[in-house]
């Protein structure tokens, strides 16, 4: 099974920076150098990303899989459609309804057409606006009026003819067969079984006994960052650098409540512990200040600012508020934090692009062992292990579009770390850091960090898109 999660083309997408050149589409597409696309808004990078995306991505992990036709059923109620809903895979194709039809008819580029029920907003059509297809059909307004049909009636119109018409031997459809979605995880297995009749109605037993499950294909095409996605994510970042800067700037100890910063405070010590919205800090709080988002369900903590669709990033930064007669944190959090930054040089000396999740673990494993440190499988802390040795449990997991694969580390499902990780992959260096505390201070029976920074694989190794935090913020 894992060795067709075996990525044959990694492609060298560095070389396209600086780059301009011109691709067939509803009107010619220009793929911008990269101080061109910072200067773009938001909404037209999402854009010119999707374009680069369906150019670059698309022909690679459809020839690949050997798919001839990808079918990506998209529809209010079951618009994430695919696996994790933490995967960010709702807003990739330009809307929340339809059905999204990408043919290889050969040549450099795929066929791009959106077709099926389709509601219509109030503004533009983000389709029509995204330059992105070749086929665009009619949106439909919502309004009930009496008749005897029902929406069953029209979800897949024309879908039949328009399979017949290219005649694909394999047809990917967004349904999960073989790989199973996180445990405990919110989670979507694709479309519905109701929707799956009415598709294989309308094309008819021909060409429904040609149907495979695309979850290998969207496994690979949203794992394969484009240069474009890049400068978003680096937007991303300098938004919430700044936002860090403002909350840290507004702390008066014993005055500052933490609903009164931005992002999600959370005290540290002695554990990892959700503050209340009226907790004001104080002397000999260690806590982080959490900006960005993970995924969709994190949106509650930045709520109306969030404007990156479904492009993720967070950072975690630390502070700590200096009691009466203190100069820097307790020896006991000195010590923690100096074994953190040491675990993630560790740990970033050996990612490597083209290694398997698992085969990097392994090796990450292996160095921090002989370094001193104990990987715990699970996040927690064990108090059977040598109380002189601090304990870390590692999960990178992937962020830019959504929380899974590729992954290093020890939990998820086995396939998650069976996957090579790609040019410009985009994860989480996160980690859970627990050592046994003698001090009474906190009445703990350990102290617990955790880091979550994003940072990207290049061919020379890791790069975190702003610098990692290194220091404890210390607040007077």
């Amino acid at each position: 099974m894992f060795n067709r999660l075996v990525f044959c083309a990694i492609l060298s997408l560095s070389m396209l920076f600086g780059l301009s050149f011109t691709v067939e589409a509803q009107s010619t597409v220009t793929i911008p150098n990269e101080q061109e696309l910072e200067k773009l808004s938001i909404e037209d990078l999402t854009n010119q990303i999707r374009r680069d995306k369906f150019d670059l991505i698309l022909p690679q992990v459809m020839r690949e899989q050997e798919i001839d036709m990808w079918i990506h059923v998209m529809r209010e109620g079951g618009a994430y459609s695919f696996n994790d809903v933490a995967y960010g895979f709702y807003d990739e194709l330009g809307d929340t309804s339809g059905v999204f039809i990408f043919t290889d008819r050969g040549g450099d580029r795929i066929e791009r057409a959106v077709l099926g029920r389709r509601w219509s907003g109030r503004g533009p059509d983000p389709i029509e606006e995204c330059g992105a297809y070749d086929i665009i059909g009619e949106t439909v307004r919502r309004r009930e009026i009496p008749r005897p049909d029902t929406e069953y009636d029209h979800r897949f119109e024309g879908i039949g003819e328009f399979v017949t018409e290219r005649n694909p031997k394999r047809i990917a459809v967004n349904y999960l067969d073989e790989l199973g979605s996180t445990v405990c995880a919110d989670a979507n297995d694709g479309i519905s079984h109701t929707d799956y009749r009415l598709l294989v109605k309308a094309m008819g037993e021909k060409y429904a006994s040609r149907l495979v499950s695309s979850e290998y294909l969207e496994i690979n095409y949203i794992s394969r960052p484009v240069p474009s996605e890049i400068v978003m994510l680096k937007r991303i970042r300098k938004w919430i650098a700044e936002s860090q800067e403002r909350s840290f700037a507004k702390i008066v100890p014993g005055v500052t409540k933490v609903s009164e910063l931005e992002g999600e405070i959370t005290v540290m010590a002695p554990g990892r512990s959700r503050t209340r919205d009226d907790h004001v800090l104080k002397g000999g709080d260690l806590f982080i200040v959490d900006q960005g988002a993970e995924a969709e369900y994190d949106l509650r903590h930045v709520g109306s600012r969030w404007k990156y669709g479904n492009f993720f990033e967070l950072v975690v930064q630390y502070g700590y508020v200096l009691d009466k007669g203190e100069t820097d944190v307790p020896p006991e959090i000195r010590r923690i934090w100096d074994d953190a930054i040491k675990i993630r040089q560790i740990t970033t000396d050996n990612i490597k692009v083209g290694r398997t999740g698992r085969e990097t673990f392994e090796i990450i494993t292996q160095e921090l062992t002989e370094a001193g440190f104990n990987v715990n499988p699970v996040q927690r802390f064990h108090e059977e292990q040598d109380p002189e040795k601090t304990q870390v449990s590692i999960d990178l997991h992937a962020l830019g579009k959504g929380r899974n694969a590729p992954r290093i580390g020890s939990i998820g499902p086995a396939w998650e770390h069976e996957i090579p990780l790609p040019l410009n992959h985009h994860f989480m260096m996160e980690f859970f850091i627990y050592r046994a505390s003698p001090s009474k201070r906190y009445g703990s029976k350990y102290l617990m960090l955790w880091f979550h920074d994003g940072a990207i694989v290049t061919d020379g190794g890791v790069e975190f898109l702003s610098p990692p935090p290194t220091k404890i913020r210390l607040i007077r």
